[in-house]
């Protein structure tokens, strides 16, 4: 009798402990799930910032242009030693003050060394001076949005004021969504995998509507934005990194498959595997060929993407052998010649 109820006690402490072992696997299981969850939040929250900073950037330079061409800017460019010089005569002569036109100088000179952001500042501060009453001003900003202000159309019929203010307002939009972006990846550093600031993306939408907008009304063709070297092998770099990196993901996701598959697998030899459990158990092979599919493409593109990084130095290595020729014959009188 008493063997009897130490067997009974026996067969509840085993089914105990198996219904104990079984939670203990199912918790790792949902623990496995939040962290595989967790890294694809990451990687596509990663990817997605840098679709919102590859775009932006894009419009930056399209806003940037637009204000350099409406304002008329561009003329003061000048490569030459004293081209600056020149510049800072031009623009005091046009009522800038010596400060706003040193200012002026090195936003354009700026912008042709690919950094549009300082142009857009000078249109971001032209914006702010007109939401100031007339009497806050200094001397230094009144004189600053007059002149400045004259030359993108503020002071022009009502037709050019309206198409002025819809520039500013674009410059300044442009100038947040970087802000926004920033902090959206200051963010993601610190381990926030949530885009906090969701109209940046419908921010760009709109600028891209309204530069549309703005070429129906001009009635002209769009302007058309052709990348210098320098931006091509820096696409093909940034091209070749995503892969790269999708890539390593892909080969992480999968090493973890084979980690789960063959902790399951004892679990099954032991016989505590749940209903769920072999539930997932079952996908793996299914899942793990999707990642042998998806490697084996993103290998291709990998080496495609290696081919075009090439081509784009080869090109670029080109271009600057022209411009060295170019001003080579111009010192020379047009005589010289490498060979």
């Amino acid at each position: 009798m008493a063997a009897e109820a130490f067997a009974a006690l026996n067969r509840i402490l085993e089914n105990r402990q198996r219904r104990e072992s079984a939670d203990r696997q199912y918790a790792l299981a949902l623990m496995q799930f939040d962290y595989q969850k967790k890294q694809a939040d990451m990687v596509q929250v990663g990817k997605q910032l840098e679709l919102l900073q590859g775009a932006n950037a894009q419009m930056m330079n399209n806003v940037a242009q637009s204000f350099m061409s409406e304002s008329g800017l561009d003329m003061i460019y000048n490569a030459e030693d004293d081209g600056g010089e020149d510049a800072m005569k031009e623009l005091k002569d046009l009522g800038f003050s010596k400060n706003h036109a040193a200012k002026v100088v090195s936003a354009v000179w700026a912008y042709h060394a690919q950094n549009p952001q300082p142009i857009l500042k000078l249109g971001r501060e032209l914006k702010n001076i007109y939401t100031i009453d007339l009497e806050s001003l200094t001397g230094d900003q009144q004189r600053f949005a007059k002149a400045l202000g004259g030359l993108v159309g503020l002071n022009g019929s009502e037709f050019e004021v309206e198409k002025a203010k819809e520039l500013l307002n674009r410059t300044d939009k442009i100038l947040q969504n970087q802000d926004d972006i920033m902090s959206e990846v200051y963010e993601y550093g610190t381990g926030d995998f949530e885009i906090q600031r969701k109209d940046i993306g419908l921010g760009l939408q709109q600028l891209a509507e309204e530069a549309e907008a703005g070429e129906d009304d001009i009635g002209g063709s769009p302007m058309v934005s052709i990348p210098t070297p320098k931006e091509m092998l820096s696409q093909s770099q940034q091209s070749l990194k995503i892969a790269e990196d999708e890539y390593e993901t892909k080969q992480n996701a999968l090493n973890i498959l084979d980690t789960e598959s063959m902790t399951l697998k004892e679990l099954q030899r032991k016989g505590t595997l749940t209903d769920i459990q072999r539930e997932y158990l079952a996908r793996i092979p299914k899942m793990k060929d999707v990642n042998v599919q998806q490697l084996a493409d993103l290998n291709e593109d990998i080496s495609k993407a290696k081919e075009e990084l090439r081509e784009s130095r080869g090109f670029e290595a080109e271009v600057k052998l022209s411009e060295i020729m170019k001003a080579k014959r111009k010192s020379t009188g047009g005589h010289y010649s490498p060979y």
